[in-house]
């Protein structure tokens, strides 16, 4: 008798197993996201800051069913600006022609197959559309409590520990615009502004619909697209 109830407890959890070790998204912040913010005041900046975009990276993960690949997106211009030191506004440009899979685990070939799919019409059309925006929009102290219970899930290491502020920007992807909210660490330090966040996006709120549905089994590429920040600005010399 014990040991088939014990059977039947192992059959009955065996569903939930293969759902876990099916699920190869990352597990960390999900960016709130919503319809474009029209910022409606500006303040004259008392400083600004310009992102040193050899310093400063843009992390990708995207997620299949059968598991994930990672790379690049470099940083072609950004500045923070900074009124009684406090961030009041920002825009970062990323060059998406340089999107790119940087995956170590597959060859050279493979990366360089995948990287012009991913800047092909499929996916973000990087002749058509060659940079995404971030746009400041709002920034405020983060509030942990607004994590409720989500504090409890067990997260990845990437996500960023102990974030000090929460961010909203409009983002731009193939000309179409949303808002978008999410923790952040941001620090400054002998005379370094930075800002560090890794979050969760569903790519379809930007019309990047390619293989999302569900149907098409194993080769369906999930919604989600881990954005990873690390950005490092200075001074900007007048």
């Amino acid at each position: 008798m014990r040991k088939t109830r014990r059977y039947l407890t192992l059959l009955l959890a065996l569903p939930l197993l293969m759902l876990c070790a099916c699920d190869t998204t990352v597990q960390t912040d999900e960016a709130e996201i919503g319809e474009a913010v029209v910022k409606k005041t500006t303040l004259t900046p008392t400083d600004t800051f310009a992102l040193d975009t050899a310093q400063s990276k843009v992390t990708w993960i995207g997620a299949k069913m059968t598991g994930r690949h990672n790379g690049l997106i470099d940083i072609q211009t950004g500045e923070l600006y900074m009124t009684d030191s406090l961030i009041t506004g920002g825009k970062v440009v990323l060059s998406m022609t340089t999107v790119r899979s940087a995956d170590k685990t597959i060859d050279e070939a493979s990366n360089k197959k995948l990287t012009n799919h991913l800047r092909s019409d499929d996916f973000f059309d990087t002749e058509r559309y060659p940079t995404a925006v971030f746009e400041l929009t709002g920034i405020a102290p983060y509030d942990s409590s607004e994590a409720g219970t989500s504090d409890a899930v067990v997260y990845s290491e990437l996500r960023v520990q102990h974030p000090s502020h929460r961010i909203t920007g409009n983002l731009t992807i193939r000309n179409q615009t949303k808002s978008v909210a999410f923790p952040a660490r941001v620090t400054l330090e002998d005379s370094l502004l930075r800002a560090k966040a890794n979050f969760n996006i569903d790519r379809t709120q930007w019309g990047l619909v390619y293989r999302s549905d569900k149907s098409l089994g194993d080769q369906t590429i999930r919604n989600e697209v881990n954005i990873g920040l690390d950005l490092v600005a200075k001074p900007k010399q007048p």
